[in-house]
């Protein structure tokens, strides 16, 4: 899990919305925002803990209504906004990359994922979370689809709902994972061979009605306050322009990369990203002996010139893809003027 505030520049997250609850800029501004990894956070009471090895990658049995029963330990440290997994159902298998139990293998937009409960638990949450003042931040995905592991180099698009049929994906081509071709990373397929991620045309005109259908009635039906799209650089910047009139919502977003003018093209058209490109230089002013306080101060010299609103941008010390700031190779430790890192003798 990972949580970061909504507040000044640098030392918090910055974000700004206007949610469907009427929630101003302000009001998103002061929230403190804790994310939760939905199955790796709380099984409920009641509940008998499944075996897990979670570096087998598998359902560990944590739910919606773990999160529930955790609502006062979650105030108690003074969040009040939850940003959680994604909702809808996953591919079901196994497979040698694990389960799907981070959200992001999506199957069915329009199922909920049974691992994490009911629809009754689901909405129990988020009325509850309502009522204490809180905001319901969703994870959602909108570039792919997943399908089970290959079979003689076929995929069974008839399984990805409503994208069932082949003529709503790129053809197969495997990603670089690299922004500098952003044509081969908005275009080719995430994931292996052990579950391909099959990469949706978000260029056609079909494949945008339908995503902002889906979201629509997400926001409308579990009472969506704002979202955090996943991977949101692997998709064209302008395909947001329309796909956020249709949330009518507040969004953040992963821009998976350290170079600030690329990532300010996206907040304009989502709203708020999540701040990658300060990120980089922040850590490492502090990760190496001769770590650059100045490289640091020109990035952000360099985001609030080239970003239209800097103060949108989400700013934070760990979440998601990188590695964690205190991890096993690296221990910081506090001297005059910053914290040096020191590499942990073997």
């Amino acid at each position: 899990m990972v949580s970061f505030s909504l507040s000044s520049f640098l030392a918090v997250s910055s974000l700004v919305a206007s949610g469907v609850r009427g929630v101003d800029v302000d009001g998103w501004r002061s929230r403190s925002i804790y994310q939760v990894l939905t199955d790796r956070f709380a099984v409920a009471e009641g509940v008998d803990p499944k075996p897990c090895d979670p570096a087998m990658g598998i359902h560990c049995g944590g739910s919606w209504r773990g999160i529930y029963e955790k609502l006062d330990y979650i105030q108690g440290m003074n969040f009040d906004a939850i940003w959680i997994s994604p909702i809808v159902a996953q591919m079901p298998n196994w497979t040698g990359d694990g389960e799907a139990y981070p959200g992001y293998w999506q199957q069915n937009l329009y199922e909920l994922n049974p691992s994490f409960g009911s629809e009754e638990d689901l909405t129990t949450l988020v009325d509850e979370m309502h009522k204490r003042g809180m905001l319901f931040m969703l994870d959602i995905v909108v570039n792919h689809m997943v399908g089970p592991a290959y079979n003689d180099g076929q995929i069974d698009f008839s399984l990805m709902r409503p994208f069932n049929d082949e003529k709503y994906f790129h053809s197969y081509c495997p990603s670089g994972y690299t922004d500098a071709d952003l044509d081969n990373l908005q275009n080719c397929w995430l994931g292996s061979e052990e579950a391909p991620l099959a990469d949706l045309k978000t260029e056609s005109q079909e494949v945008r009605d339908m995503l902002a259908l889906w979201i629509k009635n997400q926001v409308w039906k579990y009472g969506v306050d704002g979202l955090r799209i996943d991977a949101a650089i692997n998709v064209p910047s302008e395909f947001f322009t329309s796909f956020m009139e249709a949330a009518g919502v507040f969004a953040t977003s992963e821009v998976y990369t350290r170079h600030e003018d690329l990532a300010c093209k996206y907040s304009e058209t989502i709203g708020s990203i999540l701040n990658y490109p300060l990120y980089w230089p922040l850590t490492e002013a502090f990760q190496a002996e001769q770590g650059s306080m100045q490289a640091l101060a020109d990035m952000v010299e360099s985001i609030a010139k080239g970003c239209k609103d800097p103060t949108v941008l989400g700013t934070f010390s760990e979440v998601g893809n990188p590695l964690r700031l205190w991890r096993e190779e690296y221990q910081l430790t506090c001297i005059e003027p910053r914290c040096r890192s020191f590499q942990k003798p073997h």
